[in-house]
């Protein structure tokens, strides 16, 4: 089990990669939050196997000390519940980079943003498995 940290390697930044992920990503909502992805073959950047950016809009925080508070208690959770989604995507070969926008209007306590990100780090792992239907006519 690696140890449980969130390093600068494992964080989304740079401007082209924001832009390139929010055109070409996919999305899907998990209130309070607003998750765009994108899965990459792994070693296509330099890095971690997952990547992530937490954003709380200025529009709906006007103080810093808010958006600051709400943005470390998604890391917190996040940093706690990675470890599925990262041994999935290693046995996979595939790379994840996500962007998390929180919502809501209303700070949340951490326990209701850690069930929302367990949530949405489960429906991550449900995304990026390809389904596989059987052939129609097996029936077993």
């Amino acid at each position: 089990m690696q140890a449980q940290t969130f390093t600068k390697e494992e964080r989304l930044r740079g401007k082209t990669v924001f832009t390139r992920l929010f055109s070409q990503g996919r999305s899907f909502n998990v209130p309070p939050f607003r998750i765009t992805w994108q899965l990459l073959p792994a070693g296509s950047r330099k890095g971690d196997l997952i990547q992530a950016a937490f954003v709380v809009p200025k529009r709906n925080f006007k103080k810093a000390t808010a958006r600051n508070l709400l943005r470390r208690r998604m890391k917190e959770a996040y940093r706690i519940h990675k470890e599925d989604l990262r041994i999935q995507l290693t046995e996979k070969g595939k790379m994840l980079i996500f962007v998390c926008v929180y919502n809501s209007k209303e700070p949340f306590l951490f326990s209701e943003i850690e069930s929302k990100i367990i949530v949405t780090l489960q429906r991550l792992a449900k995304e990026t498995t390809p389904t596989v239907l059987p052939p129609k006519g097996d029936l077993s």
